[in-house]
């Protein structure tokens, strides 16, 4: 009854106060809010530019400056500024999130960069935390099947990561400290040159982040619940126009980062009781051809290249807490290091302990954490071609621009297992996935009021014996200035990959867990249904902005995530299936709306409702079924209050709500029904001109005021790592400061 009674309260101030995502460039005033949203243009959900308040597919936008009012600088960050967007953690010792839309997880959308599924597989796992959003101009989502676009994979959803192309020379830089719960140190450093020549016709950025996390472990258990990690990125991007008709993009991007969690964090990796270690370079490199060759016809020509290399560690010995000067390590090095049988009986029974704890033999064969790090190699390639051709009026039948090209992705993978002296253990994964799709749509005008947009895309993977075909259509109708309506019906798939977000293994009281496909596993389906309504009344001058989007989505064969049963296997490491399951029914409603009370002050707010279930109830545990998706919300909703003023300061503040969510505990074979979470950020900022072409940028905030945040953590070597929700940090207090020049 109260959790009701709170959801209702919710709703109440929310219809009361307003909500949502208003345009989010340049500077506001009584009459320039709506103006200026007409202008902003998008391209992630028809992959050509077009006006927001044009476009058939609903598209939300998340924009630099609000980036900056919220002081966030990662992409799991930024997203969490959205309505019926989040982020959930999915691993207490090495932190890897997803980001969840339409009430579904992370493995369910597709990440985008300049419109380039940049994070496929492997290298999506941790890149919602390496992702820097210093050189991101807006991020667009569009939810529901993205399939007919974008292939494989795009089944809740796509988010698109929009550079930022400069019109001037300028650049910036800041540097943030921020303390986690008072206790834990956070340094986060991040810079942006842009350079443009006279004539504009060369355009370039360079940036780079340093970031760097010391572990938090919240409940003084000596177990991490938050891991150290130290973040470097590099990155640059070029925009050449040689001629007007013809244009070349190029960008590359390197992340190196380092993150660790478990106990003991000081001790080598073995010696630890839970270690997860990783040691991540990622490289991403594109190229781009525009060329327009008349007024009615272009294409472009893309070619992308990702190269991901990761040593890792994923174990630890468990309930055996090991001393690093405990005799038997010296004898597992000699072990280790090839001592000859006549050796190894004169060792005695320190040799006895020493395979009792790194392992049964000394050829890597057994379990031991001596035998339990990894080296990953993963490369994709990635083929891009779309051509527009402007039909014009044709037989009185309105306007048509049709789209059309293909695709081609490929992605190899190699995953060894090594022990602690780098010798080869054994072969865990060593495969390719690839998939070519060829799409076409056509965008129909059939008056300035009404537009069509049927599209369809055929793909091919090596994981699936037949071809999948992936319709889609849009419509948009102007009702009037003030009311645009939307509808539309979208497909999408997800192939099964040899390799996915579940490739970076779990941890199970310090055993490793791999996950496998199932035998005969089949892709998953979704058709989806929305319908909606923009409204932008004439009386408030475009100042207030609302609109209502209903999904309805159907997702057949469902994977799933079967729970370790038994014993470890010979090498030591649990296994897991991927399955089908019958089918999952996802309805979900959003309501967003924005107000802009003066020069000074704005509010944003949304509610979003999914109701995410599978069609039939699933077998968690030994008789424990359930008919509700892991660690997903029914409610969640968002309230965000801005305050701009170059004459005093600026100030931001936040609510994020999250619903109950129920969750698998493994450690008890449980589910649990969580409380609601309110996550409240506030911020203050204040600058100061130093010059004509210098300002100061001074900002103080907390974040999580009242630092809501799981209350019944898994402690000790034996704990469920999964078994973690809600908020991923804890309250947060931040000062810092940017220059802009």
């Amino acid at each position: 009854m109260f959790q009701d009674y709170k959801k209702l309260r919710f709703l109440t101030v929310g219809l009361t106060l307003a909500t949502a995502l208003f345009a989010q460039d340049g500077d506001f005033n009584q009459e320039g809010v709506y103006q200026l949203e007409e202008f902003v243009v998008v391209s992630t959900g028809t992959r050509t530019e077009r006006l927001l308040v044009d476009v058939p597919i609903k598209t939300d936008l998340l924009g630099q400056d609000v980036f900056q009012s919220a002081n966030v600088y990662e992409l799991g960050q930024a997203i969490e500024l959205l309505n019926g967007a989040r982020t959930e953690n999915n691993c207490q010792n090495c932190g890897t999130a997803e980001i969840q839309l339409l009430g579904l997880p992370g493995s369910y959308n597709q990440i985008l960069i300049d419109g380039l599924p940049l994070f496929t597989g492997v290298a999506s796992v941790y890149g919602i935390d390496q992702v820097p959003t210093i050189f991101v101009d807006r991020i667009e989502i569009v939810k529901g099947g993205g399939s007919a676009l974008y292939g494989p994979g795009a089944v809740a959803g796509v988010i698109n990561l929009i550079p930022e192309e400069p019109f001037d020379t300028h650049g910036h830089a800041d540097f943030d400290f921020r303390s986690i719960d008072g206790s834990e140190p956070a340094y986060q450093s991040q810079f942006v040159q842009y350079f443009v020549n006279e004539n504009r016709t060369f355009k370039a950025s360079v940036y780079g982040l340093y970031a760097d996390q010391n572990e938090y472990d919240r409940d003084g258990d000596g177990f991490s619940e938050l891991v150290e990690r130290e973040n470097r990125t590099i990155g640059a991007y070029l925009w050449w126009t040689p001629v007007e008709q013809t244009r070349f993009r190029f960008n590359y991007q390197y992340i190196d980062e380092e993150r660790r969690g478990g106990d003991r964090l000081g001790v080598p990796n073995q010696f630890a009781q839970i270690s997860e270690f990783l040691d991540t370079n990622y490289h991403w490199g594109t190229l781009r051809w525009e060329q327009e060759v008349s007024e009615d016809f272009n294409f472009a020509l893309s070619a992308s290249v990702v190269r991901l290399d990761r040593d890792s560690f994923y174990g630890g010995t468990g309930e055996e807490f090991i001393n690093p000067d405990d005799p038997a390590i010296d004898i597992a090095n000699q072990l280790y290091n090839g001592v000859s049988g006549d050796a190894n009986a004169a060792l005695g029974t320190d040799a006895s302990r020493a395979f009792a704890l790194f392992g049964d033999a000394p050829d890597g064969t057994g379990g031991g954490s001596f035998n339990q790090f990894g080296d990953l190699e993963t490369t994709s390639f990635y083929l891009d071609a779309q051509f527009n051709y402007d039909l014009g009026e044709i037989a009185g039948t309105g306007r048509h621009n049709l789209v059309f090209g293909f695709q081609y992705e490929q992605e190899e993978l190699e995953d060894i297992n090594r022990n602690a002296f780098g010798a080869f253990v054994s072969v865990l994964q060593d495969d390719t996935f690839d998939n070519f799709g060829a799409y076409i749509q056509d965008e129909w005008q059939l008056s300035p009021e009404l537009e069509i947009l049927p599209g369809i895309r055929i793909d091919k993977a090596n994981t699936l014996d037949d071809v999948v075909v992936s319709p889609r259509v849009a419509l948009r109708y102007s009702l009037s200035d003030s009311i645009t309506l939307r509808a539309n019906y979208s497909t999408g798939f997800l192939a099964p990959r040899v390799f996915s977000e579940d490739v970076h293994v779990d941890n199970l009281g310090g055993t490793p867990v791999d996950t496998v496909n199932a035998d005969g596993l089949e892709e998953e389906r979704s058709q989806t249904v929305a319908v909606g309504v923009d409204y932008t009344p004439e009386v408030f001058e475009g100042n207030l902005v609302t609109a209502v989007q209903i999904y309805y989505t159907q997702l057949d064969d469902s994977f799933r995530i079967e729970e370790p049963e038994g014993d470890p296997g010979p090498n030591g490491r649990f296994e897991v299936e991927r399955i089908n399951t019958e089918g999952s029914t996802i309805f979900g409603a959003e309501w967003d709306l924005s107000y802009r009370f003066n020069q000074h002050w704005s509010l944003n707010a949304g509610l979003a409702y999914n109701n995410t279930r599978f069609d039939e109830e699933q077998e968690i545990f030994d008789g424990v079924f359930t008919d509700r998706y892991n660690k997903v919300p029914d409610w969640s909703g968002l309230l965000q209050f801005v305050y701009d003023n170059d004459d005093w300061f600026d100030a931001f503040i936040a609510l994020k709500w999250t619903g109950s969510l129920e969750v698998a505990r493994a450690s008890t074979e449980t589910l649990e029904d969580t409380s609601d979470f309110y996550v409240v950020d506030i911020g203050l900022s204040k600058t100061f001109v130093l010059n004509e072409n210098m300002d100061l940028t001074v900002n103080i905030g907390i974040n999580n005021l009242f630092d809501d945040f799981q209350d019944d953590l898994e402690s000790g070597p034996g704990r469920d790592s999964d078994y973690v929700y809600g908020p991923r940090y804890p309250r947060i207090y931040t000062i810092g400061a940017k220059i802009d020049f």
